[in-house]
């Protein structure tokens, strides 16, 4: 096997799962704060981790096979997400939180992180 300098390290592999969970957390933080009228408290820090495991995502190409596999079936969910969500806002429907982009962001990033979970959990 050849070597490969710019592959991941054990540790930066572990470190960059690890900080999905942090991710899980912070989207479902900032969601329940958007949905229940407390983002104000937790939207610089849950926003913060949230935005920067999906920012972070964009070196996905530098992670081995199993993190590929694990990134691409969550974002097929949050794909869906999107597909779905835009359905509901074109129709007539005068739900407040439909249109609501806020919220919107931060159920497909909660989404994203939560079939991420799931995929490792289930050992995808």
């Amino acid at each position: 096997m050849a070597y490969d300098p710019k592959a991941i390290s054990t540790d930066d592999r572990s470190f960059a799962l690890n900080m999905m969970w942090v991710g899980l957390a912070g989207s479902l933080l900032m969601l329940a704060g958007a949905v229940f009228g407390f983002l104000d408290a937790v939207d610089t820090l849950a926003g913060g981790f949230t935005a920067g495991t999906l920012i972070g995502l964009v070196f996905v190409g530098h992670h081995d096979e199993y993190f590929q596999r694990l990134f691409a079936f969550a974002a097929r969910w949050a794909c869906a997400a999107v597909g779905i969500w835009l359905f509901i806002a074109i129709g007539p429907i005068t739900d407040e939180w439909i249109s609501d982009p806020l919220i919107g962001l931060t159920a497909i990033a909660a989404i994203f992180h939560v079939a991420f979970a799931a995929a490792r959990l289930r050992g995808y």
